[in-house]
């Protein structure tokens, strides 16, 4: 519907066609904008994950200055050093329908992990909405998908600097009543991907919203099981 709100992450890979397929893309009427996601992801690369690269540039895991939904000093590096492999997620707790979809899609695949697997992938929510998203709202919404997410809050400029970090920007969700963005003769509702770093702090695939859970799947497995460089 064209009254939706959803959450604007502009993704700025340095390739064009990454920039096309890290973000979904609506019609105002809710029809696809271009070839679905999940389409694009099922095709696979050429080293067997699923998931789209990040491009050329090697990024590493941001660190951060937010709150952790416990009150405490959250950065992402100290939160996720114990080399697991780190699902992050920009989004919002009102938000109706990308964000509680893809925490549930998350969560579903985490719960089809085999155990050993499992307890070595760790999701964070970041909220880019720090005037109705505060540390006890934040967690009681992440509790409806799986205990163990972790989720941050803070002020929009620390958020939009690890937005910056990954090369995306993000937008608060109060700037656009309409989520809505004009994107040449088209609106186009713009959502973020699924961030994904590997058990050594960097940055290799994104997930774009409607990525199949089997995909989540293969690729966890394969980045839990994988050799540290010698």
């Amino acid at each position: 519907m064209a009254s939706s709100r959803r959450l604007l992450v502009l993704a700025l890979p340095p390739l064009a066609l990454l920039a096309l397929v890290g973000l979904a893309a609506v019609g105002s009427d809710g029809t696809p904008g271009m070839p679905g996601p999940a389409a694009v992801v099922a095709a696979g690369r050429a080293d067997g994950l699923h998931g789209l690269g990040p491009g050329p540039a090697s990024l590493a895991k941001p660190a951060t200055e937010l709150t952790g939904t416990d009150g405490l000093p959250f950065d992402l590096r100290e939160r996720t050093a114990d080399a697991r492999v780190t699902l992050l997620y920009f989004g919002y707790t009102n938000c109706p329908d990308l964000c509680p979809a893809t925490m549930a899609d998350l969560a579903n695949a985490l719960r089809m992990l085999a155990p050993a697997v499992r307890e070595r992938v760790q999701v964070v929510f970041v909220s880019v909405d720090p005037a109705r998203d505060t540390s006890a709202v934040l967690a009681e919404w992440l509790r409806q998908f799986s205990p163990s997410f972790l989720g941050a809050v803070g002020p929009f400029e620390s958020v939009a600097a690890t937005a910056r970090a990954l090369g995306a920007v993000v937008e608060r969700p109060d700037l656009y009543p309409d989520r809505s963005v004009r994107a040449g003769s088209a609106s186009r509702q713009l959502a973020s991907p699924v961030y994904t770093f590997d058990t050594q702090d960097r940055l290799r695939l994104r997930y774009p919203p409607g990525t199949q859970v089997t995909d989540y799947i293969h690729d966890l497995e394969v980045l839990v099981n994988e050799e540290p460089p010698g």
